[in-house]
């Protein structure tokens, strides 16, 4: 056994409306590391476009709707606002993931590559515990159109989030 330094996590990034909170995030998803002073809570880790790895601080409702399974893919996270429930106030997060295929620019990102990579051989493995994939189904046209970054180029600007997609 040897020593291993531990550090603080200088990249975090919390959603929420208080000061130094952002109301947006957004990135490749490339893992979901539990935390380490609260080992019940999963945080996010997010390529930007830049490289930047940034650990965006996870939340009950984060976690209903992220998972293992969407690491590989962008994902797109926004602070709405506070709900109300039996144990109190929480967080309400849209959380969105592009379940397409990746646009030029998605294609480009740091570390696509690799997690591209990374969950073709997770489907691989699923196929042969599952058996043959159910026929794709095309989706009805939600008005959007398949261009992300068309959709997606001006979230932010009128609150100055600097989302990467």
């Amino acid at each position: 056994m040897a020593w291993a330094k531990r550090e603080a996590v200088t990249n975090l990034v919390v959603l929420g409306d208080d000061e130094g909170h952002k109301k947006k995030v957004g990135g490749l998803l490339i893992g979901v590391p539990r935390d380490r002073m609260y080992p019940d809570k999963l945080n996010y880790e997010l390529v930007q476009q830049d490289g930047e790895v940034i650990v965006l601080s996870g939340s009950a409702s984060i976690a209903r709707q992220l998972n293992d399974d969407d690491i590989g893919k962008f994902v797109k996270c926004e602070f709405t606002g506070w709900g109300r429930s039996a144990n109190g106030k929480f967080k309400v997060i849209d959380v969105n993931v592009w379940e397409g295929e990746p646009t030029p620019v998605m294609a480009a990102w740091p570390r696509y590559g690799e997690f591209k990579t990374f969950t073709q051989a997770q489907k691989k493995q699923q196929a042969k515990h599952e058996g043959p994939p159910p026929k794709a189904v095309k989706p009805e046209d939600d008005g959007f159109g398949e261009d992300f970054d068309e959709v997606t180029k001006n979230i932010g600007a009128d609150q100055g989030d600097d989302l990467p997609f």
